[in-house]
């Protein structure tokens, strides 16, 4: 309001203001009345979930979880992205520092709750990575059988190295050609996820006592064991070769399942009689077929060393 001398009279006079303006004022108050209002609802509010995610990334109460990628076919990050709103579900209880599938972060490194390495540790990077890991992991696993044995990759420690590069690189020379090696010949390994790729349903059982600092045991059963359970028949009985018996479960008997064998993926029981599934498997297939399957998934050398060979 503004103050106005009449020059008559000397007398002071309050001059009204302009409706306009008047009216554009109280509107400029109510609005700002309406957004204090708003932000008093707001904090009152429950928080959505994908707020409360994102806002509790750098909470210190969640566990700090790395996800390596050593050289593999990155099948075993595949199953946990397969996973979908599990997965997702179950990322919201860490903060998930490394996994470049899922975010293409750097990590800034520090301490590490868990950390999950999965492939194998074949170039110098490759080691270097898998020692700072382990270095800063307070739990680290092997996922898949790329880590825990091999895998794949681990053929050509059965095949003569020279002429392997002579077949696949023929004009070449000087070319790195290291042996295979587990993770578990490098470092310690504290808790390892069989199978290739691993299981999805295993993965969610087993990561929330790793989450919380405690080592699972996988129960020491056949594969064997989940084909009764599933209904199927029993490859053996038909004279056709498998190694369920000798396996680790865990896979839901996925290739038996499909009428195939299975093939070790998952490694050996620590009770598994490998000498007798040896005998079993006598008039079902060659001494050389034999020890070819075992060299797919890496299961060869384990073999060799619990016969002593």
């Amino acid at each position: 309001m503004v103050k106005k001398i009449n020059s008559k009279t000397k007398k002071t006079v309050k001059k009204k203001p302009d409706k306009k303006v008047a009216v554009k004022k109280n509107t400029s108050v109510k609005k700002k009345a309406v957004k204090r209002r708003k932000s008093t609802l707001a904090a009152k509010l429950p928080e959505r979930a994908g707020e409360t995610r994102i806002e509790v990334k750098n909470n210190p109460a969640k566990p700090k979880v790395a996800i390596v990628s050593l050289t593999s076919c990155e099948g075993c990050q595949f199953v946990l992205l397969d996973l979908g709103q599990r997965f997702l579900d179950l990322a919201g209880q860490m903060e998930l520092v490394d996994f470049r599938l899922l975010e293409d972060e750097e990590d800034a490194g520090g301490g590490l709750d868990l950390v999950l390495v999965e492939g194998n540790p074949v170039t110098e990077e490759n080691v270097k990575t898998l020692m700072d890991a382990r270095q800063r992991a307070k739990i680290l696993v092997a996922m898949g059988n790329c880590a825990a044995m091999g895998g794949v990759p681990e053929i050509k420690n059965y095949q003569e190295g020279a002429n392997t590069i002579k077949h696949v690189y023929k004009y070449l020379q000087g070319i790195s050609n290291p042996e295979i090696k587990e993770i578990g010949n490098l470092v310690k390994v504290d808790f390892t996820f069989p199978g290739c790729p691993i299981d999805g349903e295993e993965f969610l059982k087993y990561i929330p006592e790793l989450l919380a600092g405690r080592v699972p045991v996988i129960p020491d059963t056949p594969v064997c064991v989940e084909c009764r359970k599933l209904g199927n028949r029993c490859l053996l009985l038909d004279k056709k070769p498998c190694f369920g018996p000798m396996i680790l479960g865990g896979c839901n008997a996925v290739c038996p399942s499909s009428a195939m064998m299975c093939q070790g993926c998952r490694g050996l029981r620590p009770t598994g009689n490998t000498k007798a599934m040896r005998a079993a498997l006598k008039n079902m297939m060659t001494d050389e077929e034999f020890e070819n399957i075992t060299e797919i998934y890496g299961l060869r050398d384990d073999l060799e060393e619990r016969e002593g060979k």
